[in-house]
């Protein structure tokens, strides 16, 4: 008879402890266990995409997080959130085309959340001062959700694109 524990690989196991250390607020543990992850089982792409978000949200190295993202998306073409991840350092890093280029490939993956997406490539418009652009692609978001909170940010992305365009 098979166990539980039986039915996960060693990286598996691994990896849940590690959510389970980050879930309870111990964030240095969490990057050490998931860097331990990688280190031995590189293509464990959730484990990278996991070391990639503490290092742009926690650690403030977006260029370290930005290699791990990458790295999850070669270990797992299909971790969807690797995508919206690079593509949120590229924004920060002003690369829009790269990043733009990088939300495009994510509308791709299957299991992606495409208003998460679409809201990422409305910003980056935005910033690019592409407002009428943007809103319809906020627009795009808000029929693509199913949060009232992120319909509420495409709203106010809409609204702020529009006192954007008076003062153009």
């Amino acid at each position: 008879m098979t166990t539980f524990d039986s039915r996960f690989t060693e990286a598996d196991q691994l990896y849940a402890n590690a959510i389970a250390i980050l879930h309870n607020g111990d964030v240095a543990k969490a990057a050490g266990l998931f860097s331990a992850i990688t280190v031995k089982f590189p293509d464990h792409g959730k484990a990278w995409n996991e070391l990639g978000n503490i290092l742009f949200n926690h650690l403030n190295s977006p260029d370290e997080a930005a290699e791990c993202f990458q790295k999850a998306m070669e270990a797992d073409p299909n971790l969807a959130s690797a995508y919206l991840g690079y593509a949120e350092v590229l924004f920060i890093q002003e690369r829009y085309a790269e990043a733009n280029a990088i939300v495009n490939q994510a509308m791709e993956v299957k299991g992606v959340r495409k208003d998460l997406a679409w809201m990422r490539s409305a910003l980056i418009m935005e910033s690019q001062s592409r407002f009428d652009e943007a809103i319809e692609t906020y627009k795009k978001a808000i029929l693509a959700s199913f949060s009232e909170e992120d319909i509420s940010r495409c709203e106010k992305g809409i609204s702020r694109c529009n006192i954007k365009k008076k003062y153009q």
